[in-house]
Protein backbone atom coordinates (compact mmCIF):
# COMPACT_ATOMS: atom_id res chain seq x y z
CA UNK A 1 0.00 0.00 0.00
CA UNK A 2 1.63 3.70 -1.23
CA UNK A 3 1.63 6.24 1.49
CA UNK A 4 1.41 9.82 0.26
CA UNK A 5 3.45 11.04 2.90
CA UNK A 6 7.22 9.61 2.51
CA UNK A 7 7.68 9.81 6.02
CA UNK A 8 8.99 6.57 7.37
CA UNK A 9 7.12 5.22 10.17
CA UNK A 10 9.96 5.49 13.06
CA UNK A 11 10.65 9.28 12.95
CA UNK A 12 8.18 11.34 14.94
CA UNK A 13 6.48 14.13 13.70
CA UNK A 14 8.85 16.58 15.08
CA UNK A 15 11.95 15.27 13.29
CA UNK A 16 10.18 14.71 9.82
CA UNK A 17 9.51 18.57 10.06
CA UNK A 18 13.23 19.37 11.05
CA UNK A 19 14.21 17.46 7.87
CA UNK A 20 11.66 18.88 5.68
CA UNK A 21 12.94 22.16 6.47
CA UNK A 22 16.79 20.96 6.34
CA UNK A 23 15.59 19.65 2.80
CA UNK A 24 13.98 22.64 1.40
CA UNK A 25 16.70 25.25 2.99
CA UNK A 26 19.69 22.90 1.97
CA UNK A 27 18.78 22.32 -1.56
CA UNK A 28 17.58 25.42 -2.21
CA UNK A 29 21.20 26.52 -1.19
CA UNK A 30 23.10 24.29 -2.70
CA UNK A 31 25.74 25.24 -5.45
CA UNK A 32 27.60 24.10 -8.23
CA UNK A 33 30.65 23.72 -5.93
CA UNK A 34 28.57 22.04 -3.47
CA UNK A 35 27.84 19.39 -7.09
CA UNK A 36 31.46 18.85 -6.91
CA UNK A 37 32.37 18.37 -3.60
CA UNK A 38 29.70 15.34 -4.09
CA UNK A 39 30.34 13.84 -7.14
CA UNK A 40 34.14 13.62 -5.37
CA UNK A 41 32.78 11.59 -2.39
CA UNK A 42 31.17 8.73 -4.75
CA UNK A 43 32.68 5.92 -2.80
CA UNK A 44 31.74 7.60 0.75
CA UNK A 45 27.76 7.90 -0.85
CA UNK A 46 27.59 4.12 -2.27
CA UNK A 47 28.83 2.90 1.35
CA UNK A 48 26.36 4.79 3.20
CA UNK A 49 23.50 4.70 1.07
CA UNK A 50 23.36 0.55 1.81
CA UNK A 51 21.49 1.34 4.42
CA UNK A 52 19.02 3.09 3.34
CA UNK A 53 16.61 0.43 3.28
CA UNK A 54 13.41 0.69 1.33
CA UNK A 55 15.52 3.53 -0.80
CA UNK A 56 18.52 2.29 -1.73
CA UNK A 57 16.83 1.73 -5.36
CA UNK A 58 15.57 5.36 -5.38
CA UNK A 59 19.29 6.20 -4.58
CA UNK A 60 20.89 3.95 -7.00
CA UNK A 61 18.78 5.84 -10.19
CA UNK A 62 19.55 9.67 -8.69
CA UNK A 63 22.98 8.96 -8.48
CA UNK A 64 23.08 7.70 -11.84
CA UNK A 65 21.05 10.79 -12.62
CA UNK A 66 23.14 13.04 -11.22
CA UNK A 67 26.16 11.56 -12.72
CA UNK A 68 24.39 11.34 -16.16
CA UNK A 69 24.30 15.38 -15.35
CA UNK A 70 27.93 15.92 -14.17
CA UNK A 71 28.99 14.54 -17.13
CA UNK A 72 27.18 15.92 -19.45
CA UNK A 73 25.77 13.31 -20.84
CA UNK A 74 22.22 14.43 -19.25
CA UNK A 75 22.45 18.27 -19.73
CA UNK A 76 18.83 19.34 -19.89
CA UNK A 77 18.23 18.35 -16.08
CA UNK A 78 16.45 21.26 -14.42
CA UNK A 79 19.18 22.68 -11.46
CA UNK A 80 16.18 22.18 -8.75
CA UNK A 81 16.06 18.46 -9.48
CA UNK A 82 20.08 18.40 -9.36
CA UNK A 83 20.05 20.73 -6.69
CA UNK A 84 17.74 18.66 -4.97
CA UNK A 85 20.21 15.23 -5.43
CA UNK A 86 22.88 17.01 -4.65
CA UNK A 87 21.93 17.80 -1.37
CA UNK A 88 20.40 14.25 -0.60
CA UNK A 89 23.50 12.74 -1.32
CA UNK A 90 25.31 15.47 0.46
CA UNK A 91 23.11 14.47 3.80
CA UNK A 92 23.29 11.37 3.47
CA UNK A 93 27.56 11.57 3.89
CA UNK A 94 27.59 14.23 5.88
CA UNK A 95 27.70 13.51 9.85
CA UNK A 96 25.29 16.43 10.70
CA UNK A 97 21.63 14.84 10.69
CA UNK A 98 18.76 15.47 12.25
CA UNK A 99 18.89 11.92 13.35
CA UNK A 100 22.80 10.65 13.94
CA UNK A 101 24.01 8.10 11.88
CA UNK A 102 25.36 6.17 14.64
CA UNK A 103 22.02 5.41 16.48
CA UNK A 104 21.07 1.66 15.87
CA UNK A 105 18.32 1.00 13.69
CA UNK A 106 17.20 4.29 13.15
CA UNK A 107 19.89 6.51 12.34
CA UNK A 108 19.80 5.95 8.85
CA UNK A 109 15.55 6.89 8.95
CA UNK A 110 16.01 10.79 8.31
CA UNK A 111 18.36 10.32 5.52
CA UNK A 112 15.91 7.67 3.35
CA UNK A 113 13.67 10.17 4.57
CA UNK A 114 15.09 12.98 2.39
CA UNK A 115 15.87 10.63 -1.04
CA UNK A 116 11.58 9.91 -0.35
CA UNK A 117 11.32 13.81 -0.25
CA UNK A 118 13.07 14.17 -3.79
CA UNK A 119 11.24 11.39 -5.17
CA UNK A 120 8.39 12.48 -4.19
CA UNK A 121 8.53 16.15 -5.16
CA UNK A 122 10.39 15.30 -8.51
CA UNK A 123 8.62 12.09 -10.17
CA UNK A 124 7.88 13.71 -13.08
CA UNK A 125 11.19 14.76 -13.93
CA UNK A 126 13.04 11.30 -12.61
CA UNK A 127 10.30 9.73 -14.64
CA UNK A 128 11.84 11.65 -17.62
CA UNK A 129 15.15 11.06 -16.72
CA UNK A 130 14.07 7.11 -17.00
CA UNK A 131 12.56 7.39 -20.59
CA UNK A 132 15.99 8.94 -21.87
CA UNK A 133 18.13 6.37 -20.08
CA UNK A 134 15.66 3.62 -22.05
CA UNK A 135 16.02 5.89 -25.27
CA UNK A 136 19.86 5.90 -24.58
CA UNK A 137 19.54 1.50 -24.31
CA UNK A 138 17.50 1.45 -27.33
CA UNK A 139 20.03 3.77 -29.44
CA UNK A 140 23.38 1.65 -28.57
CA UNK A 141 24.76 -0.50 -31.05
CA UNK A 142 24.39 -3.74 -31.12
CA UNK A 143 27.45 -6.45 -30.79
CA UNK A 144 27.76 -8.76 -33.71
Amino acid sequence: MASSNPQPSAMNDSDQRRVNETFARGSEDFSQNDLEKVMNDEERANKKASMLGEQFENFKLLWQLLKDYWNKKYPNAPWKLIAAIGFAVAYLISPLDVIPDFIPFVGFIDDASVFALVVAGFQSDINDYKEWKEQQKKQLPSAE
